[in-house]
């Protein structure tokens, strides 16, 4: 509490914020948001926004989690969160999910929960809200999920198979590592003893009755609130919340209370070293720790100048570190800092985390190099120009935010009102916080900021995490030599940073352009498009759209891709977005144009895939012209610079080196050799094959594939004018150069395997399990009944393997269904199916796998399956046209492949027969083509626990 003292006092002593600011005021609400607090203690939260329109989400959030558990209970909180959906007292069994999913609400994708330390969440996500009734039956299902929830013992045994297999498939090296690090975070208190999803003997045998005391005791609705945000009738949902609600009781007089559990302060350092045989990575992480601000202060004006103080230092930490990573012979790979309640688990804790990956072997060195980062933030702090870029960022990223405000779905004002329950944060209207936001980046000064960072970085409270591969020739560092390096730095002397930066305009004066003029305009109706063909022959296509007032996109697009090289220079195309982005453009470094572009938001990246490539671009629509200046520049000036190009490639050799002792990377491995048969131009990550890109043919690979622009379409989808866009593009895209040789579609004859093919191997791994992966395919048009047949199928299979596999058997997870229907190299359907479980069960779900195609194949799917699908999929398809990336896939289809889909995509979906899902079944499984691809574990080895 100390520490938190102090911090308060360092703010309030920033003399020229508090002479423009009241830190003690409260921030208004938004009047916009009822909100209101029923007789048993029950919070409520209702808005009414029509982002989606004639759809709501429903959420109950329950202020009680894993932390609530004692040592015996550990999993029950995460488990009671699997019993919401097995039956309640008004919808028992399956009954919720049936109905809901009638209505379009899916379950996993709309239909879901979640649970952490100190929450639980509930939610029903875009629930069509034109029928009166089906609103009342969500608000029913909160009802339920309060105080409700059955229980039935019988439906509990069948759970347990779930989640032991949820948490086999969790079980990583990385998950083992956070659990770890957390720990250590947390060291005194109870958050050090919880890890949510609980162990295998707990879950395998705790009482039913022990789930059943558990909800009755903490799910209670003085902890408990209600969010509904939606197309409502706001003064409706609060008479019938208030009446629904009514027979929940007020909690007992002598009910158990929550509890807080404080960290306690450590003056010299806790050190945590983890090595496990299948990390990937070697990782330091610094935490320094600090009481988060008290709950009464989180909705004061104090507490957003925390976090935009806490956003300042960050910021500009990060980028100094990431101008240290490019360099020639860095000595970390990556670093960054962070602050505020950043990992999630306790809130009574905010934390300062620095961290740092580095090649295996080298991170003492990188762990001593960001301590001298931190030693120079603290004695010399950060510079006036660095203060302004950050400045000029953030004041875009407020201006951005206010631009946006009539474009908030539904689940951002959720996450809002869920956030003021929990840590009681503003939820202030947009223009009350769009005109806050100005004042704290205006009254906020360089020493401010500066007199901050010392009190971030301190030597109290530090907890050092260590993370490393446990391999043979690789040494873990000590305590000792961590905490040796530490006083070294501390008592050594560091020089101030120096900020370069190149101020020049991101096309040099002396470069002419010519420019195209406009020569021939179309208008399509159909999609409420409009297409320029310039002068020069490139196609220009505009839809601008009202969805999101602060965003332009672009897409740059040509037939070609990876097909255009040779076998041997298919990684340099897969790897040359990676190598562009990493090595800037034109004059500019990849750390000179970040710095160049500071309070601007436009960036290109470039694309390469099997058979297209390409651009993408976003912008403001006030920054479009910069956005077309690196579009040119991009084209015109690509940047090769050899130290970036070593960098980089040393960066993913360090990261891929440890991957070959990763399960599911080697599960990867084994299914692209089968699905490929060792095809050299479908190959995985490796060493060689990193090793075999060339930076002297660079060039040439970018020039292959970025000929000119007329191999190129232009799409621009958003917030744009036409006269404002029609002289820019005539100016920077007609000034593109454009060349005779065009990309075009080439056949280089990569196939997936044919007939059945086989792969069960074995490999070592800490947490045994299982992976399944099949993949069926056949021939089949690329039509847009084709796409809408398979797609239900998948779906009627996702629903046969959830009952069959998950639910009935408890053998795992969840199985993964998905599908591919394409039109290059070949005319194709593939069926994907993938899923892990134990090895006792592996042998006996397979059979499933096939029998339930076999179903369908013979007897076709259950109507209600398809029923289903087809009410959500026609929800989402109109949810999906709210974004403005959506429209790329529908430009393309209608001009490709003449599929209209706002025209006809419910019209044919509502078509398809039972009989066409039955016959595309029964080609997949006769076709003969059956890939399949089984990892099983070997003989486990010991790990370091």
């Amino acid at each position: 509490m100390k520490r938190f003292i102090l911090l308060l006092v360092t703010l309030f002593a920033m003399t020229n914020v508090m002479a423009q600011l009241q830190p003690d005021m409260p921030i208004p609400a938004d009047k916009e948001v009822r909100v209101g607090r029923l007789e048993n203690g029950m919070t409520y939260y209702i808005r009414h926004n029509e982002k989606p329109k004639g759809q709501a989400s429903f959420y109950i959030f329950h202020h009680v989690g894993a932390v609530q558990e004692e040592d015996s209970q550990q999993g029950l909180a995460h488990f009671l969160e699997h019993m919401a959906f097995n039956g309640t007292k008004n919808l028992p069994g399956k009954k919720m999910i049936e109905y809901l999913e009638r209505n379009g609400v899916k379950f996993g994708a709309d239909l879901n929960a979640y649970t952490s330390y100190d929450e639980t969440c509930y939610n029903l996500d875009n629930v069509p809200t034109a029928n009166p009734a089906t609103i009342d039956t969500a608000l029913l299902i909160l009802h339920d999920w309060s105080q409700f929830i059955s229980l039935e013992p019988q439906e509990i045994n069948n759970e347990r198979g779930v989640i032991m297999e949820e948490l086999r498939t969790r079980d990583g090296a990385g998950w083992r590592a956070m659990v770890r690090r957390n720990a250590a975070v947390n060291r005194g208190s109870k958050y050090e003893h919880r890890n949510v999803i609980g162990y295998l003997d707990g879950l395998k045998s705790f009482d039913h009755k022990a789930l059943y005391d558990f909800y009755k005791t903490w799910y209670r609705p003085e902890y408990q609130a209600i969010v509904i945000v939606g197309d409502i009738d706001v003064d409706r949902i609060e008479n019938k919340i208030k009446t629904l609600m009514a027979d929940i009781p007020v909690s007992p007089a002598d009910a158990p209370q929550k509890e807080a559990y404080l960290v306690p302060e450590n003056e010299e350092p806790i050190v945590s070293i983890f090595s496990d045989p299948e990390m990937t990575a070697s990782v330091m992480q610094l935490f320094i720790k600090r009481p988060a601000l008290p709950k009464q202060y989180n909705n004061l004006i104090i507490s957003q100048m925390y976090d935009v103080l806490n956003s300042y230092t960050s910021a500009m930490a990060n980028d100094r570190m990431n101008e240290i990573a490019m360099q020639p012979d860095a000595p970390f790979l990556s670093a960054g800092m962070d602050s505020g309640n950043i990992l999630g688990v306790n809130p009574t804790q905010d934390l300062t985390m620095v961290a740092v990956q580095t090649r295996d072997g080298e991170l003492l060195c990188g762990y001593k190099a960001i301590l001298e980062e931190m030693e120079k933030m603290k004695r010399y702090g950060f510079t006036q120009s660095e203060f302004d870029r950050t400045k000029a960022e953030f004041l875009r990223q407020a201006e951005a935010t206010y631009a946006n405000r009539n474009d908030l779905t539904n689940g951002q004002y959720v996450q809002t009102y869920l956030a003021n329950y929990k840590k009681n944060t503003a939820m202030a209207d947009a223009e009350t916080q769009y005109n806050l936001d100005k004042q704290y980046l205006e009254a906020l000064t360089l020493d401010d900021v500066n007199a901050w960072v010392k009190q971030l970085l301190t030597p109290e409270n530090q907890v050092i995490t260590v993370e490393v591969p446990k391999k043979e020739g690789l040494t873990e560092p000590t305590e000792a030599e961590l905490l040796a390096i530490r006083s070294e730095v501390m008592a050594s002397d560091v020089e101030a940073y120096q900020d370069n930066t190149v101020s020049e305009p991101l096309i040099p004066a002396d470069i002419k352009l010519k420019g195209s003029p406009v020569k021939k305009t179309a208008y399509n109706e159909d999609l409420g498009t409009t297409e320029w063909i310039l002068k020069n022959g490139v196609k220009i296509i505009v839809k601008p759209t009202q969805l999101k007032a602060d965003e332009v996109l672009l897409q740059v697009q040509a037939d070609g891709g990876m097909s255009q090289l040779a076998d041997t220079e298919v990684k340099e195309g897969e790897f040359l977005p990676v190598i562009a982005a990493q090595s800037g453009v034109g004059k500019f470094s990849a750390i000179e144009l970040n710095k160049q572009l500071a309070g601007k938001k436009a960036g290109i990246n470039l694309y390469v895939n099997n058979y297209s490539n390409g651009m993408s671009g976003y912008c403001s629509p006030k920054d479009i012209e910069t956005m077309l200046q690196l579009l040119y520049q991009n084209f015109t000036s690509p940047r090769f610079s050899e130290e970036d190009f070593n960098t980089t490639m040393d960066s993913y050799k360090a990261y891929v080196q440890n991957l070959t002792s990763n399960p599911d990377y080697i599960m990867q491995i084994e299914t692209i050799k089968t699905l490929y048969s060792d095809n050299p131009r479908q190959q995985p990550l490796t060493i060689e094959a990193l090793e075999s890109i060339s930076f002297e043919n660079l060039p040439k690979t970018f020039k292959t594939l970025y000929p000119g622009a007329n191999s190129f379409t232009f799409t621009f989808v958003g917030n744009v004018d036409l006269e404002t866009l029609k002289p820019l593009v005539e100016k920077y895209i007609g000034s593109i150069p454009t060349s005779k040789h065009v990309l075009k579609f080439t056949d280089d004859k990569l196939r997936t395997a044919k007939g059945k093919v086989v792969n069960d191997f074995r490999t070592p791994m800490l947490q045994p399990k299982v992976s399944e992966f099949l993949l069926f395919s056949s021939d089949a048009d690329y039509t847009l009944r084709n796409k809408q047949t398979m797609l239900l199928l998948n779906m009627a299979l996702n629903n046969r393997y959830l009952k069959s596999i998950r639910e009935e058997k408890g053998g795992t997870y969840g199985v993964q269904v998905s599908y591919t229907l394409s039109y290059r190299p070949e005319k194709q359907a593939l069926l994907q199916i993938q899923f892990d479980t134990n090895e006792e069960m592996a042998d006996e779900l397979v059979p499933i796998v096939f029998d339930e195609i076999e179903k369908i194949a013979t007897e076709g799917p259950e109507a209600k399956d398809i029923n289903d699908s087809r009410e959500y999929l026609v929800k989402q398809f109109k949810n999906t046209l709210e974004n403005n990336g959506t429209w790329f896939g529908l430009i393309d289809d209608y001009n490709r492949h003449k599929q209209n889909l706002l025209a006809d995509y419910e019209k044919t979906l509502n078509s398809i027969t039972y009989d066409e899902i039955r016959d595309l079944a029964k080609k997949l499984l006769d076709s003969g083509n059956v890939i399949q691809v089984t990892m099983r574990p070997e003989a486990q080895p010991e790990t370091d626990e």
